[in-house]
């Protein structure tokens, strides 16, 4: 659990990930739909349009969805 203040001092540093949505993919850049605005991004690895990925230190990283995640019953 994290407080408040962490996170503001966090958020001020530039050193907390933003999360966003892959809006387009070219030329090795990768744009990125935030709460705060588009942001043009290397992506880390592959992706397509649509996924969920964190953003930190000017590169994308995708993030597993909760569906992709396997379900196993007791």
């Amino acid at each position: 659990m994290s407080s408040p203040l962490s996170d503001l001092r966090e958020m001020l540093s530039g050193r907390a990930s933003v999360a966003g949505r892959v809006v387009s993919v070219a030329n090795g850049v990768t744009r990125v739909a935030t709460a705060q605005g588009v942001v043009e991004v290397v992506l880390n690895g592959d992706g397509n349009v649509g996924d969920r990925v964190a953003v930190r230190d000017g590169r994308a990283v995708r993030v597993q969805d909760s569906v992709d995640m396997p379900i196993f019953f007791v």
